[in-house]
């Protein structure tokens, strides 16, 4: 396990509700090479046979829908459930995920390439990378843009918050901070600095 040679690659990471999916399609829209590692999990659920004959295995039949697909609310349900069930999941998912990254990156002909993952700190990729950028928003704004996008409950949503890694503990871990607490117009400002930052690494 290693970096890649000629390859800079960057973590995005950041809580439930942070905005780093934005950050990352605004960096995306600027010429960046982005990968949404959580997209690519949920797309993997659904295309990867033995991936989700595994994850059927671990938490049963009931998560599949009438289609006999795994259904992903279900399987929320079923992850969130206990820490147990979620450090489950992520044994699983995840060196798959980490698999179809590296092959992507690899067939990538950007000498950057931005990964987007809630996980970064969680699992073991954080090894890949050569540096990772953490946006940080507070727990009020978070549970507000959660509740508005996806109109989830506050309970739930700060159930998941519990579930991930403690937002000092990767700000500490972290080579970069984008601090997400105001409008997006200052977003975008801090995100086209950041943008220059990123030209200028080696």
């Amino acid at each position: 396990m290693g970096k890649i040679k000629g390859k800079i690659l960057i973590g995005i990471t950041g809580g439930i509700g942070s905005g780093k999916s934005e950050v990352c399609r605004q960096l995306h829209h600027k010429g960046y090479k982005v990968i949404f590692a959580d997209l690519k999990a949920k797309e993997l659920y659904k295309t990867d046979k033995v991936l989700a004959k595994k994850v059927v295995q671990a938490f049963g039949k009931d998560i599949l829908n009438f289609h006999g697909v795994i259904s992903l609310s279900k399987l929320r349900e079923k992850v969130f459930a206990s820490k147990k069930n979620f450090q489950k999941i992520n044994s699983i998912v995840h060196p798959v995920v980490i698999k179809h990254l590296m092959t992507e990156i690899k067939k990538s002909k950007d000498r950057i390439v931005l990964i987007e993952s809630a996980l970064v700190f969680d699992t073991t990729f954080y090894k890949y990378l050569d540096y990772v950028i953490m946006v940080y928003s507070n727990k009020k704004n978070r549970l507000d843009r959660i509740m508005m996008r996806d109109g989830a409950k506050r309970k739930e949503v700060e159930k998941i918050m519990k579930f991930q890694l403690d937002e000092k503990q990767k700000i500490e871990k972290s080579d970069f901070i984008i601090v997400n607490n105001k409008t997006i117009e200052d977003l975008k400002g801090d995100i086209d600095f950041l943008s220059k930052v990123l030209k200028f690494l080696k």
